[in-house]
């Protein structure tokens, strides 16, 4: 429309706006580009999946080739460390364990058999399969390419990426409404005034001239900028605590989420297994810290930390549990912001669970040396490690508690190694049913003390007679803050549903502890159930709970679901780590991703990334998205008030030329410095108010509740009539007073513009100090609480006195100096307008408080109906309470 407009001035030989106008299109346009490009080159860094070298037996030998020249019916070799190049049919497998949580999202590396399956199994179920993209925990294999490029998995999942279309934010959404009705009315009106305007025997000249008055007096010329801005302050905000937004939109976008559905593992967990229960010589040990950080402590039934002598004796078992494990743990590196582990994490967890009780030494494998070792298998379903002690030689074993007990002939009680029992055996198979049950993965743990002779080491021979000495059982556990998290979510009145490809169990284990479902259970929905449910049904299901646990769910699973939450018109954040996000991340109305554990394509896939993977940050970043709207919300209002007084002036110009031959009030290029001097610093200074304490208690907005809506527009109108009438009177009554006649070439018009332009300028920047406030005066005790605002209104006011006052630039924009006559005029305008805003804030006032006594009764009415709400006094707070409150609960 600006363009449109600098045409018109162009055709009538107006060349001063029409250079201003299209000066304010380009500002808007290298702002918007600017500030998109700096959010986009923060992740610069992001690129496709790394091109991984494949081991490939050809031409009778093995050679190392590129990722893209694998085809079908290669065979490959895979060892500990490799990422996987293709999809393969393991077709040897020497205890390969593969980690596939980027693409299944299951937390434990899963081992892997040759054996045929010869039914419909989901994708984490398929133990003969190794998949691109993925990594080799543990072991060595061989394997069959049986796909690549698009048609592995991944492929799979890149294609339904690539397919999803991206949603429209609600931001991007209620803009094009306005700018959708500002255009309409500008072109309706802009014809009927046109032909009004010939029609009353003004020639073309003029009458376009009118029209581009309206048109520049419709168009908020500096709103683009203003969002823009304030987006842009919202992105700084949110990267100083760690969320990276890629696209300004996304910003609000968090702030309407009314649902997240969020990723289990990397996401609400930390996926680092963590030991959290040991049990030994009878006791239960309770294990503190998280991670692979090795901080904590271990505690005694009562919550107590034990004694050095305690900790002593159960030195016995964290040994053998090291002493049979090969994992290793590191500190933070240039590559790692925190401690990580090489190798299996469930030994890692029982290396880190060593090392911070400082049972573990730094020279272990060097002062009791391995002499042999027995690898895992899935059929012995144990590890065992043969090492070299100053008193002999000690098997150190570990593994799941029947494969160890088949091979137990004594337990560890009272200090000394005694005949194990079938009682003992029931005892500890409860023990591990009730850990199990807990999403707990257990693992039992035992030694033998060999005999000088056994030098032959052969697994029947030697992994015999054990001592069993207890159980370690450990979980990947929910990150710090997660739980207050969700539950500052829940009060947001925002529901919360997890997608993971885990198994239902664990993810009700994490649900319960993380309290997802609030004050009752989360229900649990698995992939195989969700396969057979209609849309409809799941729609209800979703309908009826505001939380949910989706299991073993496939990437194109966790896709409908996002759909079908966004046909409920559902806001939909999707949080996730993994390949096997991409599609929901994208399909999401704003896709988050995690910056530390996220694949490149989740990240590259969302809108938003979490550079401390912390859930805290999330629902920090959707109070700012709230935060945003709300002072968007002030900023479009002020403009289209001051808009409305602007095309008012316009219309009752024409009137004036019409039927009193006056001058046009106010000029094309007057109205562009009210919007650029007066406006755009006040405005963008509006962004800068703190969200309430009651921002997050509030439901998210309604997606039908527009910004302009029909209670927001009778006050614009009102107010836009008040500032423009206000303005024209002061004109009309100084026109009034020039005997002669009075044309656009008099000495003084300069001067009669200059008081409209000011007048509109006082009621403008007292509009913008009072739309901080819904309900609360203008002069309350927190008016001087956002210095940037007072700086701003300093600063506009400056710049205003400055073209007016300045030789040189008050001559250009046709302003003139005023006399103090003029000014007593001007103010005593602004004095009028803010007494009308004060009157309206009283009726909201009232109002308010009618509905929150009435609600009260309601309330009352229907927890106690024989209470007497006639002679109640606390049926709601008084108005006095009410006036208080107000600016602490500006939503």
């Amino acid at each position: 429309m600006l363009v449109v407009a600098s045409g018109m001035s162009l055709l009538i030989q107006n060349y001063r706006d029409a250079i201003v106008m299209l000066a304010i299109v380009i500002i808007n346009v290298v702002i918007g580009f600017f500030q998109e490009f700096k959010a986009e080159k923060i992740m610069s860094s992001l690129k496709k999946l790394i091109q991984s070298p494949a081991k490939v037996y050809r031409d009778e030998g093995i050679k190392e080739l590129a990722q893209k020249n694998l085809v079908p019916g290669d065979i490959i070799s895979l060892e500990e460390g490799d990422k996987i190049p293709a999809d393969i049919r393991i077709i040897e497998s020497n205890n390969l364990r593969v980690n596939e949580v980027s693409l299944t999202g299951e937390s434990v590396p899963q081992e892997k058999q040759v054996n045929q399956i010869n039914e419909e199994t989901a994708l984490a179920d398929r133990i003969n399969m190794a998949y691109m993209g993925t990594n080799v925990a543990a072991g060595s294999a061989k394997g069959v390419v049986v796909s690549t490029g698009t048609d592995t998995e991944m492929g799979k999942i890149a294609s339904l990426t690539q397919e999803e279309e991206k949603s429209e934010s609600p931001l991007q959404q209620e803009l094009r409404i306005i700018a959708n009705q500002l255009a309409i009315f500008a072109i309706v009106i802009g014809i009927l005034l046109l032909g009004v305007s010939i029609y009353r025997g003004l020639n073309l000249y003029y009458a376009l001239v009118y029209g581009l008055g309206i048109t520049i007096a419709i168009v908020p010329q500096a709103l683009p900028m203003q969002v823009t801005v304030s987006l842009s302050q919202g992105v700084a905000r949110m990267s100083e605590q760690n969320a990276v937004v890629k696209k300004l939109s996304s910003v609000e976008t968090l702030g309407s989420t009314n649902v997240i559905a969020t990723d289990k593992t990397g996401t609400l967990t930390k996926n680092e297994m963590t030991v959290k229960t040991v049990w030994f010589d009878g006791q239960e040990y309770k294990i503190t810290g998280l991670g692979y950080e090795p901080e904590g402590d271990i505690l005694n039934q009562d919550d107590k930390p034990l004694s050095q002598e305690k900790k002593d004796e159960l030195e016995i078992i964290f040994d053998a549990a090291t002493m049979s494990s090969n994992a290793e743990i590191h500190p933070p590196d240039d590559d790692h912001s925190g401690w990580y582990s090489i190798g299996d994490p469930t030994e890692a967890a029982l290396i880190t669970l060593s090392t911070k009780l400082d049972m573990r030494s730094s020279k272990e494998d060097e002062e009791n040396p391995e002499i042999h070792e027995f690898s895992f298998d899935s059929e012995r379903k144990r590890m065992s490690s043969i090492r070299e002690f100053e008193d002999g030689k000690l098997l150190t074993l570990k593994g799941a508690l029947n494969s160890v007990l088949s091979i137990s002939n004594y337990i560890y009680k009272n200090g000394e190694k005694v005949k194990i029992t079938e009682e003992d055996k029931k005892m500890l198979n409860e023990l591990n049913e009730n850990y199990s049950n807990q999403a707990l993965r257990v693992l039992a743990v035992a030694h033998r003390k060999l005999d000088s002779n056994e030098t032959e080491y052969e697994i029947d021979k030697i992994e015999r007679d054990v001592v069993f000495l207890g159980l370690v059982a450990m979980i990947d556990p929910p990150k710090e803050g997660v739980k207050e998290a969700i539950a500052d979510a829940h009060q947001a009145h925002i529901n919360t549903y997890i997608m993971t490809g885990d198994h239902a169990i664990t993810a009700k284990a994490i649900a319960d502890e993380i309290n997802l479902g609030g004050d009752k259970e989360a229900p649990a929905i698995t992939n195989q159930e969700l396969e057979e449910i209609s849309d409809e049904k799941l729609k209800r299901k979703m309908d009826e709970n505001e939380s949910l646990i989706f299991s073993r769910v496939s990437p194109e699973n966790k896709l409908r679901i996002v759909q079908n939450l966004k046909e409920q018109n559902k806001i939909v954040a999707v949080t996730g780590d993994g390949v096997n996000d991409a599609p929901a991340l994208k399909s999401a109305h704003i896709g988050v991703a995690m910056g530390q554990m996220g694949t490149d394509v989740s990240k590259e896939t969302a809108e938003m990334i979490l550079l401390d993977d912390s859930y805290p940050t999330l629902v920090y970043a959707i109070k700012e998205g709230r935060t945003i709207y709300n002072n968007l919300k002030k900023t479009v209002l002020g403009t289209l008030t001051s808009n409305a007084a602007e095309l008012l002036i316009v219309l009752l110009g024409l009137i004036g030329a019409v039927f009193f031959g006056w001058p046009i009030p106010i000029l094309a290029i007057q109205i562009l410095a009210i919007d650029l001097l007066a406006e755009i610093v006040p405005l963008t200074a509006l962004t800068f108010d703190p969200g309430s304490e009651e921002l997050m208690t509030t439901p998210p907005r309604d997606r039908d509740e527009h910004i302009i809506n029909k209670r927001s527009t009778i006050e614009v109108v009102f107010l836009g009539i008040m500032m423009g009438g206000l303005a024209f009177i002061n004109y009309g009554l100084f026109v009034n007073n020039i005997k002669g006649g009075f044309t656009n070439n008099h000495a003084l018009y300069p001067r009669a513009t200059t008081i409209t332009y000011l007048t509109i300028v006082i009621c403008q920047l007292l509009n913008i100090l009072s739309r901080r406030y819904k309900f609360t005066s203008l002069f309350n005790e927190n008016f001087f609480s956002n210095k940037k605002m007072l700086y701003s209104i300093i600063i506009s006011f400056v710049l205003v006195l400055s073209v007016v006052y300045v030789p040189g630039l008050n001559s250009y924009l046709d302003f003139a100096p005023l006399p103090v006559v003029d000014w007593l005029r001007i103010l005593t305008a602004g004095g009028i307008f803010l007494l009308s805003f004060e009157v309206i804030k009283w009726y909201k006032r009232k109002n308010a408080f009618s509905e929150e006594r009435s609600t009260n009764r309601n309330e009352l009415k229907d927890l106690k109906p024989q209470f007497d709400l006639e002679t109640s006094e606390e049926l709601a707070p008084k108005k006095d309470d009410i006036k208080e409150e107000a600016p602490k609960d500006e939503s």
